[in-house]
C-alpha cells in the first residue's frame, strides 16, 4: 500500500521544477551564421534533437543549470526553427510550467553533442564551424564538467558570445530569501491612570421614601451625606447605601451611574466606595432608581474635587444612555418638595409637566420658593450645585431672583406677576438664562393667555396613581388579612386625595378619574363588607354579593389602570385576570 502511494505521488509530480527562475533566450539577435556551419541541414536538425533532449534533463535547478538550458535551447531553435518540442519546451519554462523530463539514457545526447562540438571546433572546420562549437561548448560544460572535451572551452569568451541572447549568470539568481524579522517585542501597555479621588465627602439633598425600624414609610426631603471609604479588595469605584439596602434597582443604579462616570473618567479609582448615608432610615424599594441622580452628582464632585453649595435639591436619576430624567415617584417627591421652604432646585427635563401643573394648582409661589433650573446631565448639574460655579449669566441672575424673591415678601405672587416692572425682570432672567423654568413659570402664571388651568394628561395619571398608592398594598393581600378599618381607611383616604385633584382633571381625562374613582369606591364597599356583611354558607356577604367578588373585581380594575397609566409613570405593570367568583354568587352587585 505504501509503494503504491509513493508511485503515485512521484507521477503526480512535476518533472521538471527548476530553483531558479528561468529567463529564455531572446530569439532575434544573430548568435551564429548558419551559412558558414560546415555542416549540412540534417546534421544540424540532428544536433538540434540532442541540445533539446539535453534541455529536458533532470537538473538541480541552481541558477548555472537553468542558464545552461536557456542557451541549449537557443542554439536548438536556431539550428532548427521548425523543432516544436524546442519551442515547446521554451514556452512552458517562461511561463514556469514544468516540463517532462528526457526519458532515454541522457549520455547518448551528450556524446553525440560533444561530439559535433569536437568535429566543430577542428581548425579545418572554419571560423564557423568554431563559433557554433564554442556555443555548443559552453553549455555542455556546465551540465556535463566531467567530459575532457571541457578542454576545449574558451571560457574568456563566453560572455561576449552569448551577449544579447542569454542573460549573465547573475539574472538567474534568486535574491537571496530574507530571514522573516522577528514581530517588534510589544512595549509594554502604559500605566493606567486613574484619577484621584480630591473630594472625602459631600452632601446634597433630594426627596425620597424612607423606612424606620418599624417599616413605616414616609416621604421628606432627604439630607443625603456621601464619604469616600477604602475597601480592601480593589473594587471600581462605586457608591453604597447606609443603612444597608440592596435591590436590583439600586444594582441598576449603580451600573447607570458608572458608565456617566465612564464617560468622563475611563478607568475610575480602584478600592474606593462612596457611601451615602440617608440618616437612620432606610432607602425604600418605591424609589426605583431615584438615588441614582445624587449618586453620580456626589461622586462627581468628588472626583472634581468640586465642593457642592448648601441649599441644592436633585431630583432627577441618571437613565442607561447617562442623561437624567424624571424619577418614577417624582408627584410623590413634588408634594414633598410644595412642602419645602425651597432653595435652588435642579430638575431632569421631562420633569416639566409636573411643574407646569404647579400654575394649574394655584401654587404660583413654589417657584419663588424653590429657584428652578432645568439640567439635562450630570456635568450641567455639577456645574449648577457648585460652589462659585455658576456659568455666565447665571449668578447675576440668581442675584436678580434673590431680589424678586425679597419683594415678594407677604404678597400675592399671582398679583406679583401681573406687575409690568416684576414681568420685566423675569423676562430679563429668561433671556439670560433659558433653563431658569421658575422665571419663565412666573411668566406664565402673569399670562392669562398662557396660564394653564388643568393639568396635562400624564400628569393627571400621576397624581391618580399616587393617590391609589394606599390600594396597592391592599390589593395584593388575601382578604383574611384585610380589616375593615384599614379598608374603610384606605378607601376614605384614596378618595379625598381624588377629590382634592379632580377639578385640575381635564374634561378630556375624565376616563381616568372616573377609573381611579370606581377603585377607591370598591375599596370602601369591600371595607363595609368586612365590618357589616353577614355569613352564607361560610362565605361573607354584602348587599348580595361575596365580598371575594368585591376583591376581584378591585384587583381587575386596578390591574387595568395602572396598565393604562403605565405610559405616564413608566410602571412594569403585567395585566391581572379577574378572580373567578365563588360557585353560584350574583355576578352583579
Amino acid at each position: 500500500m505504501r509503494t503504491c502511494f509513493l508511485a503515485l505521488l512521484l507521477c503526480l509530480l512535476p518533472a521538471n521544477l527548476p530553483g531558479a527562475p528561468y529567463i529564455g533566450p531572446d530569439p532575434a539577435p544573430n548568435l551564429f551564421r548558419r551559412d558558414l556551419v560546415p555542416i549540412d541541414t540534417d546534421t544540424m536538425r540532428e544536433l538540434s534533437g540532442y541540445l533539446t533532449d539535453l534541455a529536458t534533463r533532470e537538473t538541480d535547478g541552481t541558477p548555472g543549470q537553468t542558464r545552461a538550458t536557456a542557451q541549449l535551447l537557443a542554439l536548438a531553435i536556431r539550428l532548427n526553427p521548425a523543432n516544436r518540442s524546442a519551442l515547446e519546451t521554451d514556452k512552458s519554462l517562461r511561463v514556469g510550467q514544468a516540463v517532462d523530463s528526457f526519458e532515454g539514457d541522457i549520455n547518448q545526447p551528450l556524446r553525440q553533442a560533444w561530439g559535433i562540438a569536437d568535429w566543430l571546433l577542428d581548425p579545418d572546420s572554419g571560423a564557423g564551424g568554431k563559433a557554433l562549437g564554442n556555443l555548443v561548448v559552453d553549455a555542455l560544460a556546465v551540465i556535463n564538467p566531467q567530459n575532457p572535451l571541457v578542454r576545449l572551452q574558451d571560457p574568456e569568451g563566453e560572455l561576449e558570445r552569448w551577449k544579447y541572447v542569454v542573460p549573465t549568470l547573475e539574472a538567474y539568481q534568486r535574491p537571496p530569501q530574507q530571514k522573516t524579522p522577528p514581530p517588534p517585542v510589544a512595549p509594554p501597555p502604559p500605566p493606567v491612570e486613574r484619577p484621584p479621588i480630591l473630594l472625602g465627602q459631600a452632601s446634597t439633598k433630594t426627596p425620597l421614601f424612607l423606612l424606620d425600624r418599624d417599616r413605616r414609610r414616609s416621604l421628606r426631603i432627604v439630607p443625603l451625606s456621601m464619604k469616600v471609604m477604602e475597601l480592601p479588595q480593589g473594587d471600581i469605584f462605586t457608591f453604597s447605601l447606609e443603612p444597608k439596602t440592596e435591590s436590583p434597582d439600586i444594582a441598576s443604579a449603580r451600573v447607570n451611574v458608572r458608565k456617566v462616570l465612564e464617560q468622563r473618567w475611563p478607568d475610575l479609582p480602584i478600592g474606593r466606595i462612596a457611601q451615602l448615608s440617608t440618616g437612620t432610615d432606610r432607602y425604600a424599594p418605591n424609589n426605583g432608581q431615584a438615588i441614582s441622580g445624587p449618586a453620580a452628582l456626589l461622586i462627581h464632585s468628588s472626583l472634581t474635587g468640586r465642593p457642592l453649595r448648601p441649599g441644592v435639591t436633585l431630583v432627577a436619576e441618571v437613565a442607561s444612555d447617562g442623561s437624567l430624567t424624571r424619577p418614577l415617584q417624582s408627584w410623590s417627591y413634588l408634594r414633598a418638595l410644595r412642602l419645602a421652604p425651597g432653595g435652588r432646585l435642579l430638575v431632569a427635563p421631562d420633569f416639566e409637566p409636573e411643574l407646569r401643573a404647579m400654575i394649574a394648582l394655584e401654587d404660583p409661589a413654589f417657584f419663588l420658593r424653590w429657584e428652578v433650573l432645568i439640567v439635562s446631565s450630570i456635568d450641567t448639574a455639577l456645574n449648577l450645585a457648585s460652589e462659585n460655579s455658576d456659568p455666565a449669566g447665571l449668578a447675576a441672575t440668581s442675584q436678580l431672583y434673590e431680589e424678586l424673591r425679597d419683594v415678594s415678601r407677604d404678597k400675592d405672587v399671582g398679583q406679583l406677576c401681573v406687575n409690568a416692572k416684576v414681568r420685566e425682570r423675569l423676562s430679563e432672567i429668561t433671556s439670560r438664562v433659558p433653563f431658569h423654568y421658575s422665571a419663565k413659570m412666573l411668566l406664565v402664571q402673569g399670562d392669562p393667555t398662557l396660564r394653564p388651568t388643568r393639568v396635562e394628561r400624564e400628569v393627571a395619571g400621576r397624581i391618580l396613581r399616587s393617590a391609589l398608592e394606599p390600594v396597592d398594598r391592599i390589593s395584593q393581600l388575601p382578604l383574611s388579612q384585610l380589616s375593615a378599618k384599614r379598608l374603610l381607611t384606605s378607601g376614605e383616604a384614596t378618595s379625598a386625595e381624588i377629590e382634592r385633584f379632580s377639578k385640575f382633571i381635564s374634561p378630556a381625562d375624565k376616563d381616568l378619574l372616573q377609573e381611579a374613582q370606581e377603585i377607591a369606591q370598591l375599596t370602601e364597599i369591600l371595607g363595609k363588607g368586612k365590618q357589616d356583611g353577614g355569613l352564607r354558607d361560610g362565605v361573607t356577604y354584602f348587599r348580595n354579593t361575596p365580598l371575594p367578588t368585591y376583591q376581584s373585581r378591585l384587583r381587575s380594575k386596578f390591574a387595568a389602570l395602572r396598565q393604562k397609566l403605565a405610559p405616564f409613570t413608566r410602571e412594569s405593570v403585567q395585566p391581572a385576570l379577574p378572580d373567578d367568583p365563588p360557585p353560584g354568587a350574583d355576578p352583579s352587585p
